[in-house]
């Protein structure tokens, strides 16, 4: 039974893991330039479509200097485009890059080989109460 003491050192740990997969999975793939990080940003392009700056920052829970860094690299790797908004010249618009989008379907794979992996020895339900449990915990530091 692990020690609730630990439990900041366990989602670390788990985080690590997770990225870990992430990278590998994606370099086994020949996905280059794509880091965990980029992860939620390309999600909720799909999810959503082009998107603004500040749209990207407040669906991620991400400050806009963060989405800035993210984009920007996502843009260098050919993974997003970045135009101006049509009404309003100071406002940059965010949506997925042909490139992007071909890759769609391994993207999706990754994601779901790694939540198998993750859940993987769970009991019926228990994936539900660990996800209530951290979005409990998360909550209670004001970020959901």
């Amino acid at each position: 039974m692990a020690n609730p003491d630990h439990i900041v050192f366990l989602i670390t740990q788990l985080q690590e893991s997770t990225h870990r997969f992430l990278t590998d999975s994606l370099r086994q793939k020949g996905i280059l330039g794509i880091e965990p990080s980029h992860g939620i940003i390309l999600r909720q392009l799909h999810l959503q479509g082009s998107l603004t700056m500040g749209d990207l920052a407040r669906l991620t829970g991400r400050t806009k200097p963060t989405v800035t860094v993210l984009v920007r690299k996502l843009v260098k790797h050919g993974y997003v485009e970045k135009s101006r908004h049509q009404e309003d010249r100071r406002i940059f618009v965010v949506s997925l890059s042909d490139k992007a989008l071909s890759l769609a379907r391994d993207l999706e794979g990754i994601s779901i080989a790694m939540r198998q992996r993750l859940f993987d020895g769970f009991k019926a339900g228990e994936m539900q109460v660990l996800s209530d449990l951290v979005e409990k915990a998360m909550n209670n530091f004001g970020k959901k």
